[in-house]
């Protein structure tokens, strides 16, 4: 039996034709990216680009199936294009790509221009908006997926016929203020954080005790504490420490120096500012006699090494105190041995282990609850909590949404009509949902509060044409006022507007900023027509301006209002009423008021109507 005839016979002679003649790019080679394009091989579309950025770590075995352990090191987008041409059946051409989805000159306008659908799998906010603003310019579909442990999700983004990856808030990784990490900590997160960024930092790291580190930022802890001793004390804890990088090269006395200082005597300065202790447990210092001899019978046994690879295990007091000693051994003696710094590295286990147990013994002197080595790890290698089988499932859902694109004729209206956002956890009952894909939300500035295109320069006319013939075509082709128009290139930069008109007759190659693949932002100062961005495309190409039609302006402050049939809201989809009754003609505004991030992507979501 042929290899195809399954897939002709689900998807259709036409629509199977039309996929193996098709270019899709796939931005990310991590958990959720071997399971895709091992799909979309599967599917067999006719030329599939993968992007990343990364190589492979020992961390990403137990979950990215597609590599090995020779592969560590490795580029992820070339070793996935390998590894997958085993069961390449239908003979997909793979073309990967080493970089930076965000670099102009690698991937330029005309690189993504020929894709016809985007398939997300990446793990940070700032690419995923970059990805979805391109395809809001270039209007190409985009299968945007995420999913943390159990919790996964897959939402199609049809540009302005669905809601974009902006339309709803991600929340940014969480920060925790330098004066609580430093003094004051009451969450084992606190103590990994200081364990991590400012003592491992100050110790082995590249910066010799600056203020380059912000846990260490003098401006920083000013503008967080006004108690002057406290800031002395902080000040007096970190030139120490100076002192204590410097014997790690010339000293034999470094770990003893080390553990009597940041467990014993830091922590007794601390006791001593009493404002602090005012509402708040106190801490006890770490009385280390205690444990020496102990700690001393342990190291001389080598068959305690296992210690060190317990990683599920809590750790006692005095483990600790050994794994302490253990990983300051070996990283005194990399940096005697020519390394001229270490830093932290969640797969270096000398850095994981002295990490571990230095914010194991100060959470055990704050009072807090210790953490295994595996949880540390997670938290100061700000790793998600990932399981294969819900990337597998995912994976699944985003390369099937994305045939409708090619079964549709790349008709988005259409595409977003047939398209479902779809979910999984562990709920009961709920363990795989769908809904229709949100119309966009009427408050985003990058899909409803501003329009975008490709505005083609001709490299000649861009030497010879004026920013005032510029401005008669925008005032022609959009209907802006010539009086009321103004112009910005880049970040914020005014080349125009009624009482700033020095570029008028300066050929637009010579206007500053005016250069290939920056944006244009045409704004109407009057407020009657909404905001225009445009990709400046200049090279071999007819000059022209895209055919679009601008809506008139609305304040985003402005209530949205819905008629009786107005479904835009999806107001079947599980929306909170938070008062009032269900009734649409009642409904003032949405908003967003819980949309937890996730590790690939943000899985759930959570709406509140106000009535």
């Amino acid at each position: 039996m042929a290899k195809d005839t399954y897939l002709k016979k689900i998807l259709g002679d036409e629509s199977f034709n039309k996929i193996r003649t098709t270019k899709v790019l796939m931005v990310g080679a991590g958990g959720i990216g071997c399971e895709l394009l091992k799909d979309l091989v599967l599917t067999g579309f006719g030329e599939i680009h993968i992007i990343d950025l990364d190589t492979i770590t020992l961390s990403n075995l137990n979950r990215q199936f597609l590599f090995r352990k020779t592969d560590i090191d490795k580029s992820k987008s070339l070793t996935v294009k390998k590894a997958v041409q085993s069961f390449n059946y239908l003979g997909s051409n793979l073309i990967s790509h080493h970089g930076n989805i965000m670099d102009k000159s690698q991937f330029p306008l005309e690189w993504w221009e020929q894709f016809s659908c985007i398939y997300n799998a990446l793990d940070n906010i700032e690419a995923r908006k970059y990805v979805n603003k391109m395809c809001l310019f270039l209007r190409k579909p985009l299968m945007e997926c995420g999913t943390e442990g159990f919790q996964g999700h897959v939402n199609p983004i049809i540009p302005y016929n669905s809601s974009c990856f902006d339309c709803e808030q991600h929340v940014a990784p969480k920060t925790y203020p330098v004066c609580t990490i430093r003094s004051t900590p009451s969450l084992p997160v606190h103590c990994i954080t200081w364990a991590k960024e400012f003592l491992f930092h100050q110790l082995f790291d590249e910066s010799e005790g600056d203020d380059s580190n912000n846990l260490n930022d003098a401006d920083t802890i000013a503008n967080e504490t006004d108690n002057n001793e406290e800031i002395e004390n902080l000040a007096k804890e970190a030139n120490e420490l100076i002192e204590l990088r410097d014997k790690i090269r010339n000293s034999n006395d470094f770990i003893e120096s080390l553990i009597d200082k940041i467990f014993k005597v830091d922590i007794e300065r601390l006791l001593l500012i009493e404002t602090l202790w005012a509402t708040r447990e106190k801490p006890t210092p770490l009385e280390f006699a205690k444990y020496e001899n102990d700690l001393r019978n342990l190291l001389n046994d080598e068959s305690n090494e296992s210690i060190l690879s317990k990683d599920q295990k809590k750790w006692s007091i005095l483990e600790n105190l050994y794994a302490l000693y253990k990983s300051s051994a070996r990283l005194q003696h990399r940096l005697k041995n020519g390394e001229p710094f270490v830093a932290f590295d969640k797969d270096d286990e000398d850095t994981l282990v002295f990490v571990a147990a230095a914010s194991n013994l100060r959470s055990y002197i704050f009072n807090i609850e210790t953490k295994s080595k595996f949880d540390i790890k997670e938290i100061a290698g700000n790793i998600i909590p990932a399981i294969a089988t819900t990337n597998a499932i995912i994976s699944g859902f985003s390369a099937v949404a994305g045939l409708s694109v090619q079964q549709l004729n790349y008709d988005l209206k259409k595409i977003a009509e047939a398209s479902s956002l779809m979910h999984t956890c562990l709920k009961p009952k709920q363990y795989i949902t769908h809904a229709p894909v949100d119309a966009p939300n009427p408050n985003c500035a990058a899909c409803s509060l501003v329009s975008r295109g490709i505005f083609n320069l001709n490299i000649q006319d861009y030497e010879k044409l004026t920013l005032s013939w510029l401005i008669n075509q925008l005032v022609e082709k959009y209907d802006y006022s010539e009086d009321d128009i103004s112009i910005q290139i880049g970040q914020s930069k005014l080349i125009y507007d009624v009482d700033f008109d020095d570029y008028l007759e300066t050929p637009l190659s010579k206007v500053p900023g005016v250069k290939p693949t920056e944006i244009i932002l045409i704004q109407d100062d009057s407020d009657q027509v909404e905001n225009l961005e445009l990709y400046l495309n200049i090279g071999d190409c007819e000059t022209e301006l895209p055919n679009i039609k601008l809506r008139q302006k609305r304040n985003p402050n402005e209530k949205v209002e819905f008629s009786d049939d107005d479904d835009t809201l999806g107001l079947e989809d599980g929306l909170e009423i938070i008062e009032g009754e269900l009734e649409p003609e009642h409904i003032s505004d949405v908003e967003i008021i819980e949309e937890p991030e996730v590790g690939e992507g943000p899985a759930t979501k959570k709406r509140k109507l106000n009535v």
